[in-house]
């Protein structure tokens, strides 16, 4: 595809890029329903309809941030985000960190949905399973804590090799979900059947299909808990996911920036664009040659016209991206802005200079998703230009992600990468040297001082200052492609009430409802 051929709207909205570089961490909303105040149906179901599949619901072996959507109902986490993304209490009842250990006192009265309490020793045996197991995840995650002990029934304490800020924030993601230990003796299939101490439990999961669930009445705090039922399907073609909220078959689904004009056109529908944290990038294996050449690298960050991209695949919903973190982030380095301005005439002798002078071939895996599918063609007719060919090949993400992270066959792929709450969760999985989404296990010795060095510090104003480094050096390297900060867009259906989405971009159901059905 050649660029030329992208449609430009040069006149399209700037919402996301405004609120994010004023500083302010609301949602920006589009209203097409009526509004009015409604009464909740504290009985009632919602259907979620969302765009790729769980690659496992076991959180410790799961390799996609997509995963949460699928996870969030099932499993609590020790700590939780706030919808500012800022870290809040999930298990806990409260907690005390200091540079050598985190403390954390467990609500009195948690059980799992299969009857078992949830105790300190719940505890102790999954973040013990989740640093052990051969296939976990959360290894890294978990890396500064060099022990972990149950004080007494509701405490735990863990010895920290090292001053870790992050911690908390890592323990309200996947790290922190709790499994029940009964299950996880038993063996039972987690990766299909999950139990956790979520405000939902499992009734049936169709992997690639749908997960239907029901309240959990020993849910920990029931007031947050407005849905009797709630079922998560996959649809993974945008059109069809469309038309089944437009058809009433889902009632919130998440949608891509070119349907938002179509979607809001329905007067049954809200669409709503969350800012967040995510960021849609080129992810590179840069062990793999010619990605292990930063002179490539550089070539393929000048060979991408994002402008056109935003006004002509995104149509003006989001932010251009030349760095791991958007605009008005703490984390985000304003001397990077416009750092890799389009230039397919550098980009060529960058590939010259690297020994490729006429160009190379490689293979693109994405997301088999529409959008995907036309925005990674769009990239290879810009790459094409200066030489490289891009061979695109579609694949269900949790494929994408496996020969990826575990059978190092995938050179690039075109993928979102899913907000954290804290940049060290973000920098520490792709660049650090024991990142799952770093392959290659590569990276200089002074990224990783950067990297540590902000994880132990406490100073939120001094963390700032090294992640602006470390993105610095992360891009001096072209060691990643950015090219858009999204936002996450989805279309609500006029009977749901209270459902957005934090920074992190994570669709959680708490506090949602539906509105009862008038006589």
């Amino acid at each position: 595809m050649n660029r030329s051929n992208i449609p430009l709207r040069r006149s399209a909205s700037r919402a996301l890029a405004l609120v994010l570089s004023a500083g302010l961490l609301a949602a920006c909303t589009t209203t097409t329903g009526s509004g009015n105040t409604v009464a909740e149906d504290l009985n009632g179901s919602l259907t979620f309809g969302y765009f790729e599949p769980a690659t496992s619901l076991d959180p410790q072996q799961g390799t996609s941030s997509q995963d949460l959507p699928w996870l969030l109902p099932v499993y609590e986490s020790l700590f939780a985000y706030n919808e500012d993304g800022s870290i809040g209490l999930g298990l806990l009842d409260e907690y005390e960190q200091t540079d050598q250990s985190l403390t954390m006192h467990l609500r009195d009265g948690l059980t799992f949905q299969d009857g078992t309490s949830l105790d300190a020793d719940a505890v102790v045996a999954n973040i013990e399973r989740g640093q052990t197991l051969e296939t976990s995840s959360v290894k890294s995650d978990l890396a500064s804590i060099s022990s972990v002990e149950a004080v007494d029934d509701l405490t735990v304490e863990l010895t920290l090799s090292e001053g870790d800020a992050a911690l908390p924030a890592k323990l309200a993601d996947r790290a922190g979900m709790i499994i029940s230990p009964a299950a996880i003796e038993d063996g039972t299939n987690l990766a299909i059947n999950p139990i956790g101490a979520g405000a939902w439990k499992l009734v049936e999961y169709a992997p690639g299909d749908s997960l239907q669930l029901e309240r959990f009445d020993g849910y920990w705090n029931p007031d947050a808990v407005k849905l009797q039922d709630l079922t998560i399907r996959l649809i993974d073609d945008d059109d069809t996911r469309l038309n089944a909220i437009r058809a009433g078959e889902v009632d919130i689904a998440q949608i891509t920036a070119a349907q938002v004009e179509l979607a809001s056109a329905d007067s049954d529908l809200t669409v709503r664009t969350d800012p967040s944290l995510a960021v849609d990038h080129i992810g590179l294996n840069i062990g793999t040659p010619p990605f292990d050449d930063p002179l490539v690298r550089e070539a393929i960050n000048y060979a991408i016209d994002r402008e056109a991209l935003l006004e002509g695949l995104y149509r003006g919903n989001g932010i251009v991206a030349w760095q791991p973190f958007p605009p008005g982030y703490f984390a985000n380095d304003p001397s990077l802005e416009n750092a890799f301005p389009y230039d397919p005439e550098k980009a060529k002798e960058l590939l010259a200079d690297a020994g490729y002078p006429d160009g190379f071939t490689f293979d693109l895996k994405t997301n088999n998703q529409a959008f995907r599918v036309q925005s990674s063609e769009a990239i290879a007719g810009m790459l094409a230009d200066v030489g490289i060919t891009a061979n695109i090949i579609p694949l269900e993400g949790p494929t994408i992600l496996d020969e990826f992270y575990y059978q190092l066959t995938v050179p690039a792929y075109f993928t979102p990468w899913g907000g954290r709450a804290d940049p060290s969760q973000t920098l520490d999985n792709l660049f650090s040297p024991t990142g799952l989404n770093n392959p290659a296990k590569i990276a200089n010795r002074e990224l990783t001082d950067l990297l540590d060095e902000a994880r132990a510090s406490t100073d939120q104003d001094a963390r700032g200052a090294l992640f602006r480094e470390a993105s610095a050096n992360i891009m001096e390297e072209s060691r990643m492609i950015p090219l858009m900060f999204p936002g996450v867009t989805f279309a609500i259906r006029s009977n749901v009430i209270g459902y957005s989405t934090g920074l992190t971009g994570k669709a959680n159901f708490l506090n949602v409802g539906v509105a009862a059905e008038q006589e």
